[in-house]
Parts: structure tokens; C-alpha cells; sequence
């Protein structure tokens, strides 16, 4: 049986991706909501889970104006992120991980 540990959320907007790109998590701006990622990564390495469940908002890279679902569940063995118009170094794909118990 699962057992659910816990809820991450953050922040949503597109310049949030900008700062990072351009390793601004310590300017004085950004600073107050970077420094709430630390203590989530070290919760996430005392925790371990198994599985991570992720909701996002999709801005546009896989869906558009002309198609936006209310909800969708992503199956592609990966993701490619793109630039919203910041100017972001593209990363490299996401791979979904997949851990299934043997039956």
C-alpha cells in the first residue's frame, strides 16, 4: 500500500526560470524565495520517496491557446523544455523515471 508523505508547492511565474539561468538565486530580490528551497531538498533527501508526483503548469511548450485540458497526465519517456520568452538556456530533456513493483 502507498503511503503519501507530503506536498511541495512553489511560486509560478516564467521569470523564476530567468534568475536561475543566470545564477541570480542570491541577489537581494530573489534571495527571500530561493531560500525556501533548501529546506524542501533536505526534507526530500531525509524523506526519500519512491515516486514524486508532479503538477505544473505547462506554458505553452505542449499545449497552446487551441488545446488547454483542464488536466493531463504526461506518458512521454521524456520532456524538452523550451525558452517562455526569457532568453533561457535550453537543459537537457526530462526523463520519466518509472518503478513499478514486479507482479
Amino acid at each position: 500500500m502507498a503511503k503519501l508523505v507530503g506536498g511541495i508547492c512553489t511560486s509560478h511565474i516564467p521569470a523564476i526560470g530567468n534568475a536561475i539561468a543566470r545564477g541570480l538565486e542570491d541577489d537581494p530580490y530573489w534571495q527571500p524565495f530561493f531560500a525556501g528551497y533548501p529546506p524542501v531538498r533536505e526534507w526530500l533527501e531525509r524523506v526519500q520517496p519512491d515516486v514524486a508526483v508532479i503538477v505544473y503548469n505547462d506554458h505553452g511548450l505542449n499545449f497552446f491557446l487551441d488545446n488547454l485540458p483542464t488536466f493531463a497526465i504526461g506518458a512521454a519517456p521524456e520532456y524538452q523544455n523550451a525558452d517562455e520568452g526569457w532568453g533561457c538556456p535550453r537543459s537537457r530533456p526530462t526523463r520519466a523515471i518509472r518503478r513499478f513493483p514486479s507482479t
